[in-house]
């Protein structure tokens, strides 16, 4: 509380506060900008936004991406004690995949720079979907260890599928756009691992709802490969200026 006010003050919303530009973007000579058409930068509002497909793929697709991580949370430990693994064991793995996991997350950021970044979505949250399914066949530590490897570098995912959102809406409505994609993403986040208990205390097994969260995580990183490229406000949205 002492702390986060005043450092709250030192936060920018605009690069241009700094004069700097969004994603590095260097400015143009005044001399030379009348002889370059520069594209407008998108400036969706939530209701304009929340109109378009890229909204509800983004929203269901990061929803089912997240899911793996909040159900591997809840039940990692019970899964891998009654395989017959200590908790101090539970804690090494746990650890391994969270240290793989931040530096993946700064790897992520540099790669979804340099290439479209639904293609780094795909790529990282697939890594995650395979790493569910080598958990479910993982009776060694070897397993065990290239399952936290996958995961932690999955995690490369994590700022990517929060920042596509300026990517397809712009900056104008940014924290409003995110907090409607919520919605649905809370949904999914809730019953994930609900679900995965429930099938444990009928089934005596995670087999069932990790293979199911594993597919829907494949899933939803499908979803966002049919975003498309990043573009203007298509008709329907523009009604609503």
């Amino acid at each position: 509380m002492v702390l986060a006010f005043p450092i709250s003050r030192l936060v920018r919303n605009r690069p241009e506060d700094y004069g700097q530009h969004p994603d590095g973007e260097k400015p143009v000579p005044e001399q030379a900008s009348a002889d370059l058409t520069q594209e407008p930068e998108l400036e969706f509002t939530w209701r304009q936004a929340i109109r378009t497909r890229a909204f509800w793929l983004m929203s269901f697709g990061h929803g089912c991406c997240s899911a793996v991580i909040v159900t591997i949370m809840v039940h990692l430990g019970p899964m891998l004690t009654d395989r017959g693994y200590s908790l101090q064991m539970v804690g090494w793995v746990v650890s391994a995949f969270t240290a793989i996991g931040i530096a993946s997350t700064l790897i992520g950021g540099y790669i979804g720079d340099r290439v479209p970044i639904r293609f780094a979505v795909f790529g990282f949250a697939i890594l995650q979907s395979a790493a569910v399914f080598v958990l479910l066949f993982a009776h060694n530590m070897p397993m065990v260890f290239l399952f936290a490897v996958l995961m932690g570098a999955g995690e490369g995912r994590g700022s990517l599928t929060t920042a596509i959102r300026g990517v397809y809406f712009g900056r104008r409505a940014f924290a409003s756009i995110m907090g409607m994609s919520m919605v649905p993403m809370n949904v999914l986040l809730f019953a994930a691992p609900l679900f995965a208990g429930y099938m444990f205390v009928q089934t005596g097994s995670y087999s069932i709802s990790f293979t199911a969260v594993a597919l829907g995580s494949a899933l939803g990183a499908s979803l966002f490969l049919m975003l498309g490229k990043p573009g203007q406000l298509p008709a329907e949205a523009q009604t609503l200026r």
